[in-house]
């Protein structure tokens, strides 16, 4: 079974968490909270995802990108977003890097790029 279903409108679901991805980069070297407007202005319950969201995403057998490059083909190898905040700073928040899949944190007044995310059908 595929992993990813991909749509006409440019979106793609996810069949293992039944999430529903823009299959398209958002917007790109934003800050976190350009991100949260950036996703706010789609409305139709699109969001910023959690970081366990996000990382599940993250194909540690890829690099640059580390991500399923049929089902994202424009992924940037860069730094994305997550509404997660940081537990000890709530100032920051967690982001994924796509060059080699992995996360850290960043201040929210750094610029990262969005991928949006929403509940299934």
């Amino acid at each position: 079974m595929t992993r990813f279903v991909q749509h006409d409108n440019d979106t793609v679901t996810d069949t293992q968490t039944g999430l529903i991805w823009m299959k398209k980069t958002l917007v790109k070297d934003v800050t976190h909270q350009d991100a949260e407007q950036a996703v706010a202005d789609l409305g139709d319950g699109w969001r910023l995802p959690t970081i366990q969201e996000l990382f599940s995403l993250a194909d540690h057998s890829k690099h640059s990108p580390a991500i399923d490059a049929d089902a994202f083909p424009d992924t940037e190898s860069d730094w994305y977003w997550t509404s997660t905040s940081c537990a000890w700073n709530d100032s920051a928040r967690w982001v994924v890097y796509f060059y080699y899949g992995y996360v850290n944190n960043y201040p929210r007044h750094y610029y990262a790029c969005v991928r949006a995310v929403r509940a299934g059908q």
